[in-house]
């Protein structure tokens, strides 16, 4: 089932980081947001359709037909998000909006002037990519395995970018294109900070000295959520949901949406012996920002059957995932997770493209929380 979500108001999409009103000042957000906070929504709206018991939920005493959908407190059911990306509504379709990949740069700017909305081939994107001759001539000294360099040769000082690329320009970044436009994150949703205080619950009156800032996102017109779901018949085709911070509202409706066409990046996949693995969703592993299935001394790796070999990565810095336990009333324990956009290079010897499709192509390679959505891949050959 494939929904588009739009927010009817701001929301507000907390890092993971413990934060009480009044005790600390300023709440910071994140976006795009955690796919669990969609997961959690999601749960809700199918528990107020099917089983409207919440205490006897927190009890864990659940119907079997409605635990085998949604899980109890403690276990998962067949829901799970199988896709999660920003997108854009138009009058015909739904656009999804794919995070710009961490190997993608640009010239770095003189002027930081505030942002257009595409950053354009006129600032000169550039797109990194592992040279085994550079690492013949440099010298490590690393517990882990010993990577291929990223190598530009251009001497010009280089800078990260940020945003999104569309359908297109995502299907030509998976077979090796530099990207020529790449949509800013200021062209589709503002940050906007509110303050608050505490409230003293005894006095029934507002705490001094307790104000608070939040920071709350404002999505522009059009701009909201496609998810894929598998394992769900309880959810209506539209209706409203709670969520991220404040319960604040939203809208969602079964659509249709595409994605990248496999085609030709297949090909260039086979003929090259090689791919690279872009996370479309943070993922969390259990050796940090190296994938549990990658051996630490050799970079070597086994999925599904698949030999592979490590060669390079481009890692984004961790993200902090946290959240809060309805049911237990306590903060969840902070998990740090590989951020969205994060790349890892591969090498194998498959005959053919469609084993490491079947692997890895909208496919969970996270550690945890892989039915709430974390760590989903798409595959491009270089």
């Amino acid at each position: 089932m494939k929904i588009f979500i739009e927010p009817s108001d701001v929301l507000m999409f907390r890092d993971g980081k413990p934060f009480s009103g009044g005790d600390d000042h300023y709440a910071r957000g994140i976006f795009p947001p955690s796919p669990s906070t969609f997961y959690g929504s999601i749960r809700s709206r199918i528990l107020s359709e099917t089983f409207p018991q919440y205490e006897s939920v927190k009890e864990g005493r659940i119907p079997d037909p409605v635990a085998r959908e949604i899980g109890t407190p403690s276990t998962y059911g067949s829901l799970a998000i199988t896709n999660f990306l920003l997108a854009q509504k138009t009058h015909k379709e739904v656009l999804p909006l794919f995070p710009a990949p961490k190997d993608i740069v640009r010239i770095k700017r003189e002027d930081k002037k505030e942002e257009d909305e595409l950053i354009k081939g006129k600032d000169e994107l550039l797109l990194l990519s592992p040279h085994s001759d550079v690492s013949a001539k440099l010298r490590f000294n690393l517990s882990e395995p010993v990577l291929v360099p990223l190598w530009l040769k251009d001497e010009r000082p280089l800078e990260e970018v940020s945003g999104f690329l569309s359908t297109d320009i995502m299907t030509g970044y998976l077979i090796g294109e530099v990207p020529d436009a790449i949509i800013s994150s200021e062209s589709l949703y503002v940050r906007e900070e509110r303050v608050g205080i505490k409230k003293d619950r005894i006095r029934r009156s507002a705490a001094t000295g307790a104000l608070y800032s939040v920071e709350y996102f404002r999505l522009k017109e059009g701009v909201g959520f496609c998810l894929d779901l598998n394992g769900v018949t309880s959810l209506p085709k539209e209706g409203l949901l709670r969520l991220g911070g404040d319960h604040r509202s939203a809208y969602y409706k079964e659509t249709t949406f595409s994605m990248p066409s496999v085609g030709t990046i297949k090909r260039k996949v086979k003929e090259n012996k090689r791919f690279k693995v872009m996370l479309l969703t943070p993922a969390i592993f259990n050796k940090g920002w190296l994938p549990d299935w990658v051996n630490k001394e050799t970079g070597k790796g086994q999925v599904n059957g698949l030999e592979l070999q490590l060669v390079s990565a481009a890692v984004g810095k961790p993200l902090s995932i946290g959240g809060f336990d309805l049911v237990k009333s306590t903060p969840k324990d902070m998990k740090r997770a590989v951020p969205s956009g994060s790349v890892y290079y591969f090498e194998h010897n498959e005959e053919s493209a469609e084993e490491i499709f079947n692997a890895f192509w909208l496919k969970s390679i996270s550690s945890e929380k892989q039915k709430e959505g974390f760590g989903i891949t798409i595959i491009g050959g270089y």
